[in-house]
């Protein structure tokens, strides 16, 4: 129920009643009905209305309502009257991802070390400020942001709230000055990254003495004529065809970036490694690390060269290597590192080579290995019916046909010998293979097992080898940078700008490496709300959250204008951050996040000049 006031003027003279009406629901919809007429009220019986409501509330813990509203009285300064029907919501962005972003940018203190290594000049906007917007938006453009420096300028920078939270107006913002920042942040990279190494060991109390090493490629879309680091070489993004780079990265066995550098596309793996040791014994000391590389890395040269110059090693072996310890695999003493995996330690020459077998893997390889065979035997039952029918008679292309056989099968091809006979005037040819079954036998032996070397021989087997597995983490970095900071493809057709680029791509995963630590410790889950209980198992499982679902559960909390007009047609912009949601809410409080309500004080709008339309005054921005 509420009170309805009702004027009437009589005699000159203007009457007010008060009648106590109620909202009924009949078959035509919600209707409002008179309770009673409560006629004329003196200012003493308004005030005996106002004390009884507030007496029946006070129960309840509410605030009650001035019932008797008197529209000529002053109202507070925070107490309006607007038309309904006029509220609208206009100017939406993206709020809740950046603003994540860019606490996690000052939590590592990244803001004050790019302030002191690009300090501002003659600048108008600090080049702090802008290498946190192209970090900031690298980080959250897995969201649907943009992914160069234009599109950024044009479209990007305006789609979310990063102007009111850095204060950068959006006109500042062009292709030009993020091309220049770009070009500065580059010239400071060997300050930015030392500090950033030790500001990340103090935070999440990191160790710098044991840490991987890999290399990845990133190609360009275009022809790259211009850029001296791009060219043809091996593609780990199966694109042969486009020119590239290289990425040669050492991060920390938690998986935090300490150092990279990028190589022109024709960079050799096999050579690459003592000069990663060195750039990196220059810039943060010569101490004694271990080194935990991949095969693809560790030849026999940089092995020698991680000997000769006193640094440990944790290497993955050439898969040749493994028939040396054919012995060893047939014996029992195996230990135990997981569910599915066995490991042993052998002492050779002073130095320890690690055994290790997968049943995951085994099976794996058998099952290629019967799909070689199988199509191998396959394909030359059917040139033994060429040939012996007469449909195929010449011995050259016999020989060559065998030979792509073996090309099409390697695998296959090695374990087995092929025998052609010519055709002859009173016999036909023919086509005949054995298989090598000692080989065979051996090869079956060796599946699912690999070969690790290490000069640490007081380590166990089950260490050597979980600490190995750790490298994976250098591959997910790669893995991140390249599905969800978009380092490729690259655009840029000048070097610098496209070391540069991997530079933010990598600020950028500092953050997202931060944001998953934090994470890690939350117990935080995705939940998934409509299973599928036919599949059982077979559907998706709850599963710990990840940061890309963190930041695209921050990446629907908005912020915008509230328009009102009021009813002396007044028009107010009341900008304001979404509420949370209840899974927003979890997460803020999990991270021990207070989201703002606000960032800016209510302005009114101002009259729209005639030539202004109704649309641009309403998103008129503050």
């Amino acid at each position: 129920m509420f009170l309805r006031r009702y004027q009437r003027t009589k005699d000159g003279k203007t009457h007010t009643y008060f009648a106590l009406v109620e909202s009924v629901r009949t078959e035509r919809g919600p209707r409002q009905r008179v309770v009673a007429q409560l006629g004329e009220l003196t200012e003493d019986q308004q005030h005996r209305w106002q004390q009884t409501a507030i007496f029946h509330t006070r129960e309840r813990d509410a605030k009650q309502l001035n019932l008797f509203d008197d529209p000529s009285a002053p109202l507070e300064a925070d107490v309006v009257r607007v038309r309904l029907g006029k509220v609208g919501w206009t100017n939406a962005r993206a709020f809740g991802d950046v603003w994540l972003g860019l606490q996690l940018w000052q939590m590592l203190g990244l803001d004050r070390i790019i302030e002191r290594h690009v300090p501002c000049g003659r600048e108008t906007v600090p080049p702090a400020s802008m290498v946190a917007i192209e970090v900031i938006s690298r980080l959250c453009i897995g969201q649907g942001g943009e992914t160069s420096e234009f599109g950024l300028a044009e479209v990007g920078y305006r789609r979310t709230a990063l102007e009111d939270l850095l204060g950068v107006p959006d006109e500042q913002v062009t292709k030009d000055r993020l091309y220049r920042t770009l070009d500065l942040l580059l010239s400071a990279k060997d300050g930015i990254e030392q500090d950033v190494k030790e500001r990340l060991g103090t935070l999440f109390d990191l160790k710098f003495d044991l840490v991987l090493c890999d290399l990845t490629s990133s190609f360009f879309e275009g022809l790259g004529e211009d850029d001296d680091l791009a060219a043809l070489g091996y593609s780990r993004d199966q694109r042969p065809g486009n020119k590239q780079v290289v990425l040669a990265m050492v991060v920390s066995i938690e998986g935090f970036p300490l150092w990279h550098e990028v190589f022109a596309g024709n960079k050799s793996d096999n050579t690459a490694l003592p000069g990663i040791v060195e750039a990196v014994s220059a810039k943060f000391g010569a101490m004694r690390r271990i080194w935990i590389v991949d095969r693809g890395l560790a030849t026999e040269k940089s092995v020698q060269y991680l000997r000769d110059h006193q640094q440990s090693f944790l290497v993955g072996t050439p898969r040749g290597m493994l028939q040396e310890f054919d012995a060893e695999l047939c014996t029992a003493d195996w230990t135990l590192a997981r569910p599915q995996v066995q490991v042993k330690v052998v002492q050779r020459d002073g130095e320890a080579y690690v055994l290790a077998r997968s049943r995951l893997r085994r099976k794996k390889e058998r099952a290629i290995r019967r799909k070689q065979l199988h199509g191998l035997r396959d394909d030359l039952r059917k040139l033994s019916t060429r040939v012996s029918s007469g449909k195929l008679k010449d011995p050259d292309k016999v020989q060559r046909a065998i030979g792509r056989l073996s090309e099409r099968w390697p695998k296959a091809g090695r374990l087995v010998c092929v025998t052609a006979t010519p055709w002859a005037k009173d016999q036909a040819g023919a086509v005949s293979w054995n298989w090598h079954k000692p080989e065979l036998k051996a090869a079956m032996a060796r599946d699912g097992a690999y070969l690790l070397l290490s000069d640490q021989t007081s380590w166990t087997a089950e260490q050597l080898w979980s600490t190995y597995i750790q490298l994976t983490r250098a591959e997910d970095t790669f893995r991140t940078l390249k599905s969800q900071e978009l380092l490729r493809p690259i655009w840029h057709h000048l070097g610098n700008r496209v070391k540069a680029h991997v530079f933010v791509c990598v600020l950028a995963y500092v953050l997202w490496k931060a944001l998953e630590h934090m994470l890690r410790g939350t117990g935080l889950r995705t939940i998934i709300r409509k299973p599928d209980e036919r599949r059982g198992k077979a559907s998706p499982q709850d599963r710990p959250l990840s940061v890309a679902m963190a930041l695209k559960r921050m990446h629907d909390i908005q912020i915008g204008d509230i328009l009102l007009e009021t009813v002396d047609d007044r028009k107010l912009v009341l900008r304001r951050v979404a509420r949370p949601g209840p899974e927003q809410a979890e997460l803020l409080a999990a991270l021990k996040l207070d989201l703002p309500e606000r960032l800016t004080s209510d302005v009114e709008a101002p009259s729209p000049s005639p030539e202004t339309t109704t649309e641009e005054s309403g998103g008129t921005k503050m």
